[in-house]
Order: C-alpha cells, then structure tokens, then sequence
C-alpha cells in the first residue's frame, strides 16, 4: 500500500531554498569545490531529492 500525503514527512525546506543553496554553494566556490564544499553539496542533494519526492503526488 502506498503511503497517503499524510504518512509523508513534510520537508522543512522548500526546492526553491535549497536549489538557491545549492547555486550559492557554486557560486562563491566559483565552480570549484572543496572538499568539504562536496560534502555539504551531496547532503544538499540529497535534501532536494528528499523534498521532490515529498513534492509527487501519487495517481489515484
């Protein structure tokens, strides 16, 4: 059974927030990052794909 809008966690933080991290992350590392800059840029990818999938509303 699938899980209803209401079993999902709900994201703290919208894709337009962290999407802007993300091109702040890139932008002061002027495209280079270091490696903590990688660290902090997967965990930010991983908050993004958490909130689209919290962001899908399954078919009916």
């Amino acid at each position: 059974m699938s899980p209803t809008p209401e079993d999902r966690p709900t994201p703290e933080r919208t894709l337009a927030e962290i999407n802007a991290d993300i091109r702040c992350l890139f932008a002061r590392a002027e495209g280079r990052l270091s490696d903590a800059e990688r660290i902090r840029h997967a965990a930010l990818l991983q908050e993004w794909a958490a909130a689209v999938r919290a962001s899908v509303v399954p078919a009916a």
